[in-house]
């Protein structure tokens, strides 16, 4: 397996996305600063964004959205004040428009739900257990739904179009829950798979349904089936601390991780087809 290094030296590097025109984005946490890195290597750019941000998505128009935990969990060098909530990264020059959400603590990683919202965590700070959520905001109506409350450190998400499946990791228990979207409600399948070491964070999920699955305190990345079942446990050469990942390129075929040690991202070809 051959690791490619795309960045080095940008922080605590965290929730990668490869955007539908082939652009790939990382946030640096540590820096308050959204990166766009270069497929072929090497940093393209740099927003400033403050506060503390964790996770990136892309919405049905192609903004850019910022799960922004304000630096509640970790404060960034920038001196840009920023509440928690959600950010949007809008037109070529990367303007930044901040959505606070009144009542939210740390918002941790979102993704662009199947209703056209912004589905997004709130863990809140480590330590504060049993309060998490998972809430859904829509940037047209300005408005924010709780769709899962009570939940233990809720971190990664991802949704299974093709069956109505939200996963969502839960870093302090160490496993991933699976939860049934109704059209209007998530509800559990009663289906919790736990990883062989360490706790998940930020997830990715192929064509095939294999669900991956980024664990800092392992240094690995685990490939599960739609059974649970481990497929593949990619190690890393030396201390990584993987946050996050996504697939990349024309064919997802190439899983970028962003690696905290070091301020990495990090490279990887994969087989979205088997």
């Amino acid at each position: 397996m051959t690791v490619h290094t795309l960045a080095g030296g940008i922080g605590f590097t965290e929730g990668p996305l490869a955007t539908r025109d082939g652009r790939l984005f990382v946030v640096s946490l540590s820096r308050g600063l959204v990166v766009e890195i270069d497929p072929d290597g090497g940093v393209l750019g740099e927003i400033e964004i403050g506060g503390g941000p964790n996770g990136l998505a892309e919405d049905a128009d192609g903004r850019i959205w910022v799960a922004q935990n304000g630096g509640a969990v970790r404060a960034s060098r920038s001196s840009r004040p920023t509440r928690p909530g959600l950010q949007s990264v809008e037109g070529p020059g990367g303007v930044v428009v901040d959505v606070p959400i009144p009542g939210t603590r740390a918002p941790n990683d979102l993704v662009a739900g199947p209703d056209g919202r912004l589905w997004f965590t709130d863990p809140g700070p480590p330590g504060d257990t049993g309060h998490g959520r998972v809430l859904a905001h829509d940037p047209a109506a300005g408005t924010t739904e709780t769709l899962l409350d009570e939940q233990d450190f809720p971190n990664g998400l991802v949704f299974d179009a093709a069956t109505d499946t939200l996963h969502l990791a839960h870093t302090d228990a160490g496993c991933i829950t699976a939860h049934h979207w109704d059209g209007s409600r998530l509800e559990s399948t009663g289906r919790s798979v736990s990883l062989p070491e360490g706790g998940p964070d930020g997830l990715a999920l192929d064509a095939r349904g294999l669900l991956y699955a980024a664990s800092p305190t392992a240094d690995a990345v685990f490939v599960l089936s739609a059974d649970g079942d481990l497929h593949r446990r990619i190690d890393f050469d030396g201390p990584t601390f993987p946050t996050n990942l996504c697939l990349a390129g024309p064919r997802h075929d190439r899983l970028v991780v962003t690696a905290a040690k070091g301020g990495r991202v990090l490279a990887l070809p994969v087989d979205p087809t088997g």
